[in-house]
């Protein structure tokens, strides 16, 4: 399953959350080793913000909208 898990990261380059439900405050997006693959896509949806944290400090602060992540705005 693990080399599943690293295969399928390999192709998943849109990082979104879905869920509708108002009660989740955080949730971790699960990433094979953690790796962002560099041009991924954001997706922040309304009421949402993405929070990039590297070496367990905030690296970055992401507010509703797209966005492409690159090596200017990845921690």
């Amino acid at each position: 399953m693990a080399l599943f898990d690293k295969i399928r990261g390999e192709f998943i380059d849109i990082i979104e959350w879905t869920d509708s439900s108002a009660d989740t405050i955080v949730y971790r997006f699960a990433r094979h080793d953690n790796e962002i693959k560099m041009g991924a896509r954001l997706t922040v949806r309304e009421a949402q913000k993405a929070i990039f944290v590297n070496k367990g400090q905030i690296a970055d602060v992401f507010e509703p909208g797209m966005y492409t992540l690159e090596t200017d705005n990845l921690p």
